[in-house]
């Protein structure tokens, strides 16, 4: 495993929670109710996680940047469109008890 590719999936992953955050956040007017803000937190790792098997399972990681290309570019937009579509899945079929509101996901 190299280190770099390592630190940069870290990076993602960590960037595709604070995502998560931020969607909370504006979606309430930068003042999150207590009772979403335990929903927010509580499904963060759902959805890092979530994330992190989707852009590890597509790939994301295999090849050298400095010579991207189309298909990685496409590689990318399919793994996002896939992580955003899986997460609104996932809760709906688990069923978690706490609503999440539908701008947030």
């Amino acid at each position: 495993m190299n280190v770099r590719r390592l630190v940069v999936f870290a990076y993602d992953v960590l960037v595709a929670g604070a995502a998560w955050v931020v969607a909370f956040w504006l979606r309430f007017n930068l003042d999150v109710p207590p009772d979403y803000a335990e929903v927010m937190l509580t499904r963060l790792p759902l959805v890092v996680a979530l994330h992190a098997v989707v852009f590890w399972t597509l790939g994301l990681y295999r090849g050298m940047w400095r010579y991207a290309s189309l298909p990685d570019l496409q590689r990318i937009v399919l793994a996002v469109g896939l992580a955003a579509l899986a997460v609104p899945t996932l809760l709906a079929m688990l069923r978690l008890g706490v609503f999440v509101p539908r701008s947030s996901t």
